[in-house]
């Protein structure tokens, strides 16, 4: 998809506004149905060749490695937010600096995470109450999987680049790439070397850091306005600030949303590395409905910047109205898919009965439920691409961790069940939803208001 497709004048319906974020957000989808499949291919072959602690240690881990690297995903549409308001309002001139910014950013945050990461590992594992016979095996996981933060890093904020730009195909093919050596990598490693725990991480690290590499020589080799050119007389300070305006509540939020998920973590390794392991099976499925509650927000936060900064109003009302209809509708298609044959799917996961039941819970509790899940972030990202940055990310704050710790620490607590502790992801969803409706519709109001 070329910058184009996204200033066509022919717009103003909403068959024609349907058409425009389907083409935009075709790639995203499959991307995520790419990387969820990878990550079902690996959680396959650990469960299958490793052992049920392994896949209890990778599952125990993984909410500790999501507040990380999500919170790198969130920095990075910043960069996005940016580029798409400049291309909106014509101003293309300083488009190289912003780009080369951008990357840089990518390098020091992702460095730095990485290096927090690996230090502190066992600590934060064992803050999360990891149950000790695991804790050994999460904690190498942890170490080794956090030397990929840099290749994320800049994996992300060049994806963010070329989405700005209207590019969202080539991501979706070195993400390609990448999640398929990821998987053979892992076959041999796991399956035929037997290295375990060490050879799914190692497999990791070594396919994130091709799909950087190829994201990177996309923008080296670009001919158009988002090239990246390695000048350190191009690093901005100016953008740099602005970038980290946009980038740092983002990347708030999804740290928000992960760190309730830890706090809900480290409940779940409360009732025992069984259950821990039935709650990553569950968990590996449910990641096929963050096809659509991921792809249509990207879209939302694009459309809505790039609309703002070229002062089109009406078109950020469809666009919303339009990504909100439709992503909440697939999303729960595939959520009900997924609850109906449940039993099937955990089943490739797990030949132990204890273990599917089990992840049934999170399936009838969580999974189907998510597709509030993505209406609250195609709301908040509509709001961010409208100028206001902060108060979204406040209202999330209250309403989706604070919800949740108040939720755990109370209700939870006189109530010691799986069922209990499932039930806070989505009432604090539809929560923080109704309340970011309002705050959308008085922000636009109020633009509009100014603009008349």
């Amino acid at each position: 998809m070329s910058v184009k497709h996204i200033e066509d004048t022919d717009d103003m319906s909403y068959k024609t506004m349907a058409k425009k974020i389907l083409l935009f957000v075709w790639p995203i989808m499959l991307a995520n149905i790419l990387q969820i499949s990878f990550n079902f291919a690996d959680t396959l072959v650990v469960g299958n060749f490793v052992s049920e602690k392994g896949l209890a240690a990778v599952g125990s881990a993984a909410p500790l490695i999501i507040f990380f690297t999500w919170g790198l995903n969130g920095l990075s549409l910043g960069a996005d937010v940016l580029i798409s308001r400049m291309i909106g309002a014509g101003k293309r001139e300083r488009i190289p600096n912003a780009v080369f910014t951008a990357i840089f950013i990518a390098a020091v945050f992702g460095s730095l995470i990485a290096c927090l990461g690996f230090v502190f590992a066992e600590s934060l594992l064992t803050l999360l109450k990891t149950p000790e016979d695991i804790l050994a095996y999460s904690t190498l996981y942890t170490r080794i999987y956090f030397l990929a933060c840099p290749a994320i890093s800049i994996y992300h904020f060049g994806s963010s680049v070329l989405r700005a730009s209207g590019n969202t195909k080539d991501p979706t093919f070195f993400l390609a790439i990448s999640g398929a050596v990821n998987v053979l990598l892992n076959l041999v490693f796991v399956a035929v070397l037997h290295l375990g725990i060490t050879g799914a991480a190692s497999a990791t690290v070594l396919s994130q850091f091709l799909s950087a590499f190829l994201i990177f020589r996309r923008l080296k080799n670009d001919e158009g306005i988002i090239r990246l050119n390695i000048d350190r007389k191009l690093l901005d300070r100016e953008l740099m600030v602005t970038m980290l305006r946009y980038g740092i509540p983002s990347a708030l939020q999804n740290q928000l949303f992960s760190f309730s998920n830890i706090m809900i973590q480290s409940s779940i390794n409360s009732f025992g590395s069984a259950f821990v392991a039935a709650n990553t099976a569950a968990n590996a499925i449910e990641e096929y409905v963050y096809v659509f509650v991921d792809a249509f927000p990207l879209a939302s936060l694009t459309f809505s910047s790039r609309y703002y900064g070229a002062k089109e109003y009406q078109k950020i009302l469809r666009m919303t109205i339009t990504a909100f209809c439709i992503c909440g509708i697939g999303a729960f298609c595939i959520g009900s898919f997924i609850l109906l044959n449940g039993r099937f799917l955990l089943g490739l996961l797990s030949n132990e009965t204890q273990i599917v039941e089990m992840g049934i819970l999170r399936l009838r509790y969580v999974t189907f439920f998510l597709f509030m899940n993505g209406l609250l972030d195609v709301t908040v990202n509509s709001i961010r691409g409208m100028g206001l940055v902060s108060i979204p990310t406040i209202v999330t704050l209250f309403g989706v961790c604070g919800f949740r710790l108040l939720y755990i620490y109370t209700f939870f607590r006189l109530h010691h069940t799986p069922e209990v502790l499932y039930c806070c992801f989505p009432l604090s969803w539809l929560l923080t939803l109704l309340i970011q409706l309002t705050i959308w519709v008085r922000r636009y109001n109020s633009i509009r208001t100014d603009k008349n």
